[in-house]
C-alpha cells in the first residue's frame, strides 16, 4: 500500500501536470489564487514566508497541528511556488497501519540536580541530552489533553508523539528541568501529593504550581501523603481502607481544584501501583486519566485509568532511545 506522503506527491505532480494544459506559459489557472480546496484538504502554493505553523494555524486554526502538515508531506522541502498539501479532516485517528498500531510513550521522571545519587534523580546535563535527542530527531511532546482525544478516537497524534510526566513535587523540576524544558519549546505533567507542596526548600511551592500551570503545563494529583492504594495497611479493615481510597483519591483533587483553580482531570497512582478499586474511583472521582509505571506504550485502545509508563531511571542514552517505541508490529493484513 503507498504511503500518504506519496499518494499526495502523485496527485500534486498530476494537478500541476494538469493546470499547466498545453500551454508551458500559461499560469496554473486551478490553484489561483494560490490553492485549490475540497472538504478532505487543501493544494496550496507555498509565498514567501511561509512555514508549516503558519498554514496550521491560517487553515486548521492551531499552529500546534503543524505536525499534520510535515507528516502530509513527508520528503518536501518547503520553499517558495512549492505546492503542499494541507489535510483538513483528521485521518487515522488510531495510528493503524497493515504492520501495526501507533503507541504513545509516557516518560516518568521524579527528581533532578547537578550531583545525583539515586536512580530516582536525573543529572542536569543528562535531562538537557535527552530533551535535545527528542527534538533533534523530530518527537513531539504531546498535552494530557491531546492524548484523551486519542484515547477517545477523535484526533489523531504525530507518527513520534510522546509524553512527559514528573512525579512527587520536588522543587528541583521547577529550578531545573522547567527551564530545560521552555528552551525547546515542551511541556509536562507534575503530579503532586499535596502534604508535600512547600513543606521545605526542597518540595515546590503553590505559587511555583500556579506560574507552571500559567505557562501550559498540567498539574496533576498524586495523592494527599503518597499513599499505597494498590493494597490494605495491616490491620486495615475493608471499610477503612476504601475510606483511605476515596480521602487519597478525591480530598487530593479537591485542594488542587482550589489552590490552582483548576478541574484537575489527570491522576498518578503512588509507586505506580494500582488496582481494581483504585481505578474505579479514580473514575468516580472525576479524572480523565490515570497512570501506573507498568512498562511499555500505550495504543488507542489503552484503558485511559491504566496508562503505561517508562521511569527514566539509567543514564545512557541507549536505554533512554530504548523507552521512546511509537509503534508495535503486528501483522494486520
Amino acid at each position: 500500500m503507498p504511503s500518504t506522503s506519496t499518494c499526495v506527491n502523485v496527485l500534486l505532480i498530476g494537478l500541476v501536470l494538469f493546470s499547466l494544459g498545453g500551454c508551458a506559459s500559461a499560469p496554473p489557472l486551478l490553484f489561483q489564487p494560490s490553492y485549490f480546496k475540497s472538504e478532505d484538504f487543501i493544494i496550496y502554493q507555498l509565498q514567501p514566508d511561509d512555514s508549516p505553523g503558519l498554514l496550521a494555524e491560517r487553515f486548521l486554526g492551531d499552529g500546534r497541528k503543524d505536525w499534520m502538515i510535515e507528516e502530509a508531506n513527508a520528503g518536501i522541502t518547503f520553499q517558495p511556488d512549492r505546492f503542499v498539501v494541507i489535510p483538513l479532516r483528521p485521518r487515522n485517528r488510531g495510528g493503524i497501519t497493515s504492520k501495526g498500531v501507533q503507541t504513545i510513550p509516557i516518560l516518568c521522571y521524579h527528581r533532578f540536580g547537578n550531583h545525583c545519587a539515586s536512580p530516582l534523580c536525573v543529572p542536569e546535563e543528562v535531562f538537557e541530552q535527552q530533551m535535545q535527542y527528542l527534538k533533534t530527531n523530530g518527537y513531539r511532546v504531546i498535552s494530557p489533553r491531546d492524548m484523551i482525544d486519542y484515547l477517545n478516537y477523535k484526533q489523531p497524534l504525530p507518527s513520534k508523539a510522546v509524553m512527559i510526566t514528573v512525579d512527587d513535587g520536588y522543587r528541583s523540576f521547577y529550578s531545573v528541568a522547567y527551564p530545560i524544558l521552555k528552551r525547546y519549546g515542551f511541556t509536562a505533567t507534575m503530579f503532586i501529593y499535596t502534604n508535600f507542596v512547600g513543606v521545605s526548600s526542597k518540595a515546590i511551592t503553590w505559587d511555583q504550581l500556579r506560574e507552571l500551570k500559567d505557562n501550559g503545563f498540567t498539574i496533576g494529583s498524586h495523592t494527599i501523603a503518597h499513599s499505597d492504594l494498590s493494597k490494605q495497611d495491616d490491620g486495615e479493615s475493608d471499610e477503612a481502607y476504601v475510606r483511605r481510597l476515596r480521602y487519597e483519591i478525591f480530598e487530593s483533587k479537591r485542594i488542587i481544584d482550589s489552590k490552582l483553580k483548576q478541574d484537575t482531570f489527570f491522576f498518578a497512582y503512588p509507586f505506580g501501583r494500582a488496582n481494581q478499586a483504585s481505578a474505579l474511583l479514580a473514575r468516580e472521582a472525576g479524572y480523565k486519566l490515570a497512570v501506573t509505571v507498568d512498562r511499555g506504550g500505550n495504543p488507542f485502545f489503552a484503558d485511559p485509568y491504566l496508562l503505561r509508563r517508562d521511569q527514566v531511571l539509567k543514564r545512557d542514552m541507549a536505554t533512554f532511545k530504548s523507552r521512546l517505541r511509537t509503534f508495535y508490529p503486528i501483522n494486520l493484513r
